[in-house]
């Protein structure tokens, strides 16, 4: 009977056991340490493309601020107008009175361009927004200066006119002059003439004066909220724009 002999392997150290693992640990970390930067990359690259947009919201956020703050100024003379002739009552005026106060019914909002926060507020992705500084200015843009003058809009200014239309308009102007003074493109003109009040008693005159100066500080209020939102604004676009190194 032969015998054969068995090769015997000779057994690792330990040493080589401790190299494996720490390959391994090592082939794992980087691993890690990659995907991490991947993640890492793809949400500085979604960062900077909210940023972006929200630098163009901002831009036509002032675009609309502006021509509210215009439109405001210009009302809040006409008032001041309108006020100094019903105060002087005179016949001879009653075509500016006419024209002054149909515009008392008349505004141009500010329309916030909103859409860039309100997908970051609603995704979770404010996060994102790793520059502090950046984040707070931007909450306290949305939360702050432009919730003033969206609530002095919709709630103050709304409410005089709304008591102007429909507690003055028809008592004290004649309807048919009233109608006449608008065009097709709903422009307003001037009368001729000086046609008469429809009624002209001091109490319904005060009354209505009441309102419209109501109705004008109202503006200098939204004005003033409006000319600091734009003056923000443009500090905020500005900043976002160096620090994210935006052209």
């Amino acid at each position: 009977m032969e015998v054969h002999a068995h090769t015997h392997t000779s057994r690792k150290k330990w040493t080589h056991y401790l190299w494996e693992f720490l390959m391994l640990f090592l082939a794992v970390f980087c691993g890690f340490l990659a995907e991490n930067q991947r993640e890492h990359m793809i949400e500085h690259q979604r960062e900077v493309k909210y940023i972006t947009s929200l630098t163009k919201d901002l831009e036509l956020d002032i675009i609309s601020l502006k021509q509210a703050s215009d439109i405001r100024k210009k009302y809040i003379n006409y008032y001041d107008s309108l006020v100094y002739l019903l105060k002087n009552n005179n016949d001879s005026d009653l075509d500016d009175i006419y024209f002054y106060a149909r515009h008392a019914g008349r505004t141009t909002d500010f329309k916030y361009h909103d859409g860039t926060i309100q997908q970051l507020k609603s995704s979770g992705s404010l996060r994102l927004i790793r520059n502090n500084n950046a984040a707070d200015s931007i909450i306290i843009y949305d939360n702050e200066i432009i919730k003033g003058i969206l609530n002095q809009q919709e709630v103050y200014e709304a409410k005089f006119r709304i008591d102007i239309m429909e507690n003055h308009f028809g008592k004290i102007f004649n309807a048919y002059v009233w109608n006449a003074m608008v065009d097709d493109t709903a422009g307003i003109s001037r009368t001729s003439g000086n046609p008469k009040l429809f009624n002209n008693d001091p109490k319904l005159i005060n009354d209505f004066a009441v309102q419209i100066i109501k109705l004008k500080t109202a503006y200098r209020i939204t004005k003033g909220y409006i000319d600091k939102a734009i003056h923000y604004a443009e500090r905020l676009i500005a900043y976002l724009k160096k620090e994210y190194h935006l052209e």
